[in-house]
């Protein structure tokens, strides 16, 4: 049993009540919607009562301010406490609060991107350390208009758990935080040592204050994170050069009866225990004390005079635009392409593009084989906040996740570059972009089996199904160097997550054209055709091959090259029957069929894992030559009859 003591505060002689006010109303959102984790909501209330009413800088009536400082919860299963918090910041109200976990609420679950007060999305567990790390990035990008006045000075403040620190993409994203030496962010650590299960002396024994010293973080250990409000308060004051890691010892439930049970982890607390929480201070249910507002209706105030005073001192602020329209007809007028693997015609356009954004990009280890760093372009070090490419080492998840916080900050275009099978590594920070319809692009290379003797392993077999049953994310597959750059246009053009697919293998010149913006198109065509080849990427050249060797034969056909299903499905009816001709279709991709049902009647494609071996062996071995694909066609035509 814990007992609740008096909370330690030289600043404010009511902090107690505010306290426990905070707590009643986190308590209530999970009793009435008989859903929602209390107990670290609890357990964190006198800290980011601390942290929203002293140091957090804020707009109350501008959520998106740019200089704004940036909240991370990234045990989002606490977010009874920051909806608390954005009622006394301004943002909702205790209706909203009343509709916790209900559809079309303001107050989902867990925090979801574009509502107010929430800038990212959080959880899975551990995403928000690793996106907290993308917004830290940005804001050192914002420097640059400090050059008359500080203007920009906002900082990133992130709280993570038990369940963020075991998971391994906070880890990476610890060791992307010390190599950048990002001192605009502080982690708060909400140490309750308790998980589902139990004590999470079940499943760690380590030293995390050492862990977190032998990285270079700036480690403040808060022995009472219950109480102590001045050690708190000195911690977060405390200036470094590093970036800051205040471990705060907390008791999960907090101010109930069942603190430092971990049945309070998961569970509404019950009407007995919101009974005694309410006596002791006599408060009531979805209404503040005169306590609470009148000190957050200061504290909104304050922070009025504080963005009054920024605009003053920013009015002949000009930001960048993040996207410069681009001129694809110019881009591609005079192109003088030749046969080149499409990684490497991506290679080439984004020197081709780089003026038209505001780019922030990198690679996972990989940066000769995705041809992600343009030419000019400087690297962003601890030294150098001016570079604009990130070396990220191998760690995809990691990566993707501080994508998606540079993108939710919303002044610069992130993208990044790894080969299309490590998707997987990363793709729960690739979901939460596209839950949050971020924009954002990945380089996705070696994309098929014709990346050769690497094998199985790195042969992305499933990798488009899984792009393509994701909804608001994008998927091209270009099949020479005009369709790449139309891709990279695409991506640059369009506010949505896209995945730009490459070959390892150089791939002939087609006769493509600009109208791959449509996402599918007959690059080979006749009348009356018997059958259309439905082809992306790499394949659609030996579709080509294909349709020649059946014309010989009398037998007619076109083939399209289907770069992407989304942007195609974005096309009117009339365009899209255009293309989807009523005749035999068949898709043609050296990947899982899975998906190509919806517009074809027969696929060639691969719906066992890859081999090792060459390339031209394996697309023979696995039927991706034009004198197979053809015989495949006058099989399926024959029996058609």
């Amino acid at each position: 049993m814990h007992s609740e003591k008096k909370i330690l505060d030289t600043k404010c002689k009511d902090i107690d009540k505010i306290v426990a006010d905070i707590r009643l109303q986190c308590a209530l959102a999970v009793e009435i919607a008989q859903s929602g984790h209390p107990g670290s909501a609890l357990g964190l209330s006198p800290f980011c009562h601390l942290l929203f009413s002293e140091f957090l800088q804020f707009d109350p009536d501008d959520s998106k301010w740019l200089n704004r400082d940036i909240f991370i919860l990234s045990n989002g299963h606490v977010c009874p406490i920051q909806y608390v918090m954005n009622i006394l910041r301004g943002y909702i109200t205790m209706n909203d609060l009343k509709e916790f976990r209900k559809i079309h609420s303001l107050t989902p679950g867990h925090p979801e991107y574009g509502m107010p007060g929430v800038d990212a999305t959080s959880e899975p567990l551990g995403q928000g350390v690793a996106t907290a790390v993308g917004f830290a990035i940005a804001l050192t990008k914002m420097k640059e208009y400090n050059k008359e006045a500080e203007i920009f000075n906002n900082q990133v403040y992130c709280i993570f758990g038990d369940g963020c620190y075991q998971e391994g993409i906070t880890q990476e994203a610890f060791s992307l935080a010390a190599l950048y030496k990002l001192n605009n962010l502080t982690f708060i650590y909400d140490y309750n040592k308790m998980t589902i299960d139990g004590s999470t002396e079940i499943s760690m024994d380590e030293n995390v204050e050492m862990r977190f010293e032998a990285l270079g973080f700036e480690v403040i250990n808060i022995k009472d994170g219950n109480t102590n409000i001045n050690g708190m308060r000195e911690a977060l004051n405390k200036k470094t050069d590093k970036t800051k890691m205040i471990i705060l010892n907390t008791t999960i439930g907090m101010g109930c009866g069942w603190a430092g049970e971990n049945r309070v982890h998961g569970e509404p607390i019950g009407k007995e225990n919101i009974e005694n929480m309410k006596r002791k201070y006599n408060l009531k249910e979805f209404e503040f004390s005169n306590e609470t507002a009148k000190y957050y209706e200061n504290t909104r105030e304050k922070m009025r005079i504080k963005r009054k005073e920024w605009n003053d001192l920013s009015r002949n602020l000009e930001i960048k635009p993040k996207v410069k329209k681009v001129d694809l007809e110019k881009i591609i007028t005079n192109l003088h392409l030749t046969a080149k693997s499409t990684r490497k015609h991506f290679g080439d356009a984004i020197n081709e593009m780089i003026d038209y954004a505001e780019f922030i990009g990198g690679s996972a280890d990989l940066t000769p084989s995705t041809n992600t760093k343009a030419k000019n372009v400087e690297e962003y070090t601890k030294f150098n906040r001016n570079g604009s490419f990130l070396r990220f080492g191998i760690r995809e998840h990691g990566m993707f996740a501080v994508m998606n916080g540079i993108a939710s900050y919303g002044v610069h275009l992130p993208f990044t570059g790894t080969f299309l099978n490590f998707i997987t590594y990363g793709f729960p920070s690739t979901r939460l972009a596209a839950l949050g319809n971020l924009h954002l692009f990945y380089i996705f290379t070696h994309d098929s089996i014709g990346l050769g003797e690497d094998g199985p392993t790195h042969q992305p077999i499933e990798a488009l199904p899984l792009i393509r049953a994701t909804p608001n994310l994008v998927c091209m597959r270009p099949c020479d160097g005009l369709e790449t750059r139309v891709a990279l246009w695409w991506a640059i053009n369009n506010p949505m997550p896209s995945c730009i697919c490459l070959s390892r293998q150089e791939v002939p010149l087609v006769d493509s054209t600009i109208d791959a913006k449509f996402g599918a198109y007959a690059i080979s065509q006749v009348k009356t055709p018997s059958y259309i080849l439905l082809a992306s990427g790499s394949e659609v050249v030996i579709s080509i091959a294909a349709k020649e060797i059946l014309s010989k034969k009398g037998i007619e056909g076109n083939v399209v090259s289907f770069m992407s299903f989304e942007i195609f499905e974005m096309q009117s009816d009339d365009y899209k029957n255009s293309i989807m001709l009523d005749c035999l279709r068949i898709s043609v991709e050296a990947a899982s069929t899975f998906g190509w049902s919806r517009y074809a009647h027969k696929s060639i494609g691969i719906d066992r894992f890859g081999l090792s071996g060459k390339c031209e062996d394996l697309y023979d071995y696995f039927g991706f030559t034009p004198e197979k694909i053809a015989e495949k066609v006058e099989k399926w035509l024959e029996e058609k009859k």
